[in-house]
């Protein structure tokens, strides 16, 4: 492999995991070619392959157990080997983006292969393989709605991640409180490399044609029905992580507020002790 494109194809048209968390080769070139062929799912072993089966994540009550710890990881494990698969996909499919963007793209698939190698490993500590539960494919269910770079960075970057800035601050608050800090660590490591995510991202917002249009309003321009701004937090939401990515207070607000024929979001209970997160329940 001496290309990007050849490493990113790799990830995709290989079946094991192990290839798919295989670092990229040093100097690798960014030769861009329209007519580079884009597979549009991954090619995945049996043992890890994408189910419609549901896998319910424990609730937060329930993580003082050791095992329930490691099947939330297996949750987020699966989203990091989509986020690995569908950065590739974008790299092959957005040739034309600014070099300096298919950097910020790179850097990314890098840092969600991170993530994953993160949580295999004390999945392993806690009792659990990858792919004992069912894997959902739930961001490959939305790349034809990526049909342009912006569109995918509100999908992915805005939304998926964004979410993810609630979920890791969740996890690495309620681990720390059942004394599982190794566990916590791994969920700031992921929610620092999210807020770096999450920035790419709102660049797309800030750059926008028309200055006159709010960063909500084209945000919402750029999302198509069903997919909605609800994917673009969690079942808590969590303003402060908003402001230090650098989003407006105007979104912010937008953002907490929004509700959807979609938004019976899952009800959770807040562990004593967590109740001053400053987080949104409304």
């Amino acid at each position: 492999m001496n290309t990007i494109n050849e490493y990113c194809k790799f990830i995709l048209i290989s079946p094991k995991l192990e290839d798919k968390l295989l670092p990229p080769p040093e100097d690798l070139l960014d030769i861009k070619d329209s007519t580079f062929e884009i597979p549009t799912t991954p090619v995945r072993d049996s043992s890890i392959a994408i189910s419609d089966k549901k896998s319910k994540i424990p609730r937060l009550e329930h993580l003082h157990l050791p095992i329930n710890r490691g099947i939330a990881l297996h949750h987020f494990a699966n989203h990091e080997l989509m986020a690995t698969e569908i950065f590739a996909w974008a790299l092959l499919k957005f040739q034309s983006i600014p070099d300096k963007s298919r950097q910020d793209l790179f850097s990314s698939l890098r840092e969600e292969q991170k993530h994953l190698k993160l949580y295999l490993e004390r999945m392993q500590e806690l009792g659990i393989g990858f792919g004992e539960r069912p894997l959902n494919g739930i961001f490959w269910k939305y790349i034809h709605f990526m049909s342009s770079f912006e569109k995918f960075s509100a999908i992915m970057s805005l939304s998926f991640e964004g979410a993810n800035l609630d979920y890791a601050t969740i996890y690495q608050k309620t681990f720390s409180e059942y004394g599982d800090y190794k566990t916590a660590e791994i969920m700031e490591i992921v929610f620092l490399d999210e807020l770096k995510h999450v920035k790419r991202g709102l660049k797309i917002l800030q750059k926008r044609e028309n200055q006159s249009v709010s960063e909500w309003d084209y945000f919402l321009s750029l999302l198509d029905h069903p997919f909605t701004p609800r994917r673009a937090k969690g079942y808590f939401f969590i303003p402060d992580t908003r402001r230090k990515v650098g989003f407006t207070e105007d979104f912010i607000s937008k953002l907490a507020e929004y509700q959807d024929e979609f938004s019976n979001r899952k009800k959770e209970v807040i562990p004593e002790g967590l109740k001053s997160w400053g987080i949104y329940t409304g």
